[in-house]
C-alpha cells in the first residue's frame, strides 16, 4: 500500500497554491531534503511558476544544502525571469548560508531595486468600473497572489447571476504578487467607498486567506452592510483583539456568513473554529463546511459544493 510521500510524488497538480502547500506539508512531516525533491520534480506540472515558487525552491535548496542548486534558483529567478522580493525575504534564516556568496549580493541588489521602484508607484487595485447586475461578489486574494490567481476560483460566481469584481492590495509581496497589511491599515473601505454599493440588491464579500482578514477589518471599523461573506481558508488573526466588535457588525449589517477550511489547515483552522464558535453563541448563521485531509487552499469545484 502506497504511502502519503508515494502518492504525492504521482499526483499532477494544476494549481501552483497546492503544490506549495504540500510541499509545506512534507517539509514538516520528511524534512528539507524530501520536500525540495519533492517540489523540483513537480516544477514542470505548473506552466508559469510565480516569484513564490522560486522563493521555495532557493530556500528549500539552502535548507537541503543544495547551496549551488539553491543559488541557481534565485540567479534564474532575478537574473533570468526578472522577478524581486520585498527586502525582508532576504533576511530569512533559510538563506544564512548563501548570503556571503557573490550572486546572492548580487540578486539581492538588484531585486531591492526593483522593490523600491515598483513601491513608489504601488496603489489598491479595484476592476469595478459600473453596475452591469442586480448582484455583486467582491473578492480579496490571499497573501503572495493577485488578481489573476483569484479570477481562476471565483468566476464561476457569474453563473449565480453575480457581477464578480476584484480587489488587489497595494502592499507589495514580490513580482506581481501582493498581501494585506496584518495591522491598522484598512483599504477595503475605501473601495466599497468608490463603488456605486447601493444600486445592488445583493453583496457580497469573499476573501482568502488574509483577504478574509481584510474583510473583517472592514466591517470592525465601518458599516459596511452586506448581504453575506464568504471566508476561504481564513487568515483571520483580527479576531483575537477584536471578537465582540465584529460580531456585533455582523449581526447588525450581513445576514449570513459562509466558511470552508480544511482540516489539515493547520494555521487557519483553529482561527477558523473560533470564529464560528463565537457565532453560533451571538445567534449569528454560519454555514461552515470542513473539509477533511485539506490544507491552506481552495477545494475543488467549491463553488458548486459550498456556495
Amino acid at each position: 500500500m502506497k504511502n502519503q510521500n508515494e502518492e504525492l510524488q504521482e499526483k499532477m497538480y494544476m494549481q501552483e497554491e497546492e503544490l506549495l502547500d504540500d510541499t509545506f506539508g512534507m517539509l514538516e512531516k520528511s524534512g528539507a531534503s524530501d520536500a525540495y525533491e519533492f517540489l523540483v520534480s513537480h516544477k514542470g506540472d505548473i506552466k508559469e511558476p510565480s516569484s513564490q515558487m522560486y522563493n521555495y525552491l532557493y530556500c528549500l535548496g539552502a535548507l537541503a544544502e543544495k547551496k549551488e542548486e539553491a543559488l541557481g534558483w534565485l540567479r534564474e529567478a532575478v537574473e533570468d525571469r526578472g522577478f524581486w522580493y520585498r527586502s525582508e525575504v532576504f533576511e530569512d534564516s533559510d538563506l544564512d548560508s548563501l548570503r556571503d556568496e557573490e550572486i546572492f549580493v548580487r540578486c539581492k541588489k538588484i531585486s531591492d531595486e526593483r522593490y523600491y521602484s515598483e513601491l513608489e508607484k504601488a496603489k489598491t487595485i479595484c476592476t469595478w468600473k459600473g453596475v452591469t447586475a442586480e448582484k455583486l461578489a467582491l473578492v480579496l486574494h490571499g497573501n503572495q497572489q493577485n488578481i489573476d490567481m483569484c479570477k481562476e476560483h471565483w468566476e464561476k460566481l457569474s453563473e449565480q447571476g453575480y457581477q464578480v469584481e476584484y480587489v488587489q492590495s497595494k502592499i507589495l509581496d514580490s513580482y506581481r504578487l501582493y498581501r494585506w497589511d496584518d495591522d491598522a491599515q484598512v483599504q477595503l473601505n475605501r473601495v466599497v467607498e468608490g463603488i456605486r454599493w447601493d444600486e445592488y440588491d445583493s453583496r457580497v464579500l469573499c476573501g482568502f486567506s488574509a483577504g478574509c482578514n481584510e474583510i473583517l477589518k472592514a466591517l470592525k471599523c465601518s458599516e459596511i452592510k452586506c448581504e453575506g461573506i464568504v471566508l476561504m481558508s481564513p487568515w483571520i488573526p483580527v479576531i483575537e483583539s477584536g471578537m465582540d466588535e465584529i460580531m456585533e457588525r455582523i449581526r447588525g449589517n450581513l445576514a449570513w456568513v459562509k466558511l470552508v477550511c480544511g482540516t489539515e489547515d493547520e494555521d487557519c483552522l483553529p482561527l477558523a473554529e473560533k470564529f464560528t464558535k463565537a457565532a453560533e453563541q451571538k445567534g449569528i448563521s454560519v454555514s461552515a463546511h470542513w473539509i477533511e485531509g485539506m490544507g491552506h487552499r481552495y477545494p475543488d469545484d467549491f463553488i458548486l459544493k459550498y456556495l
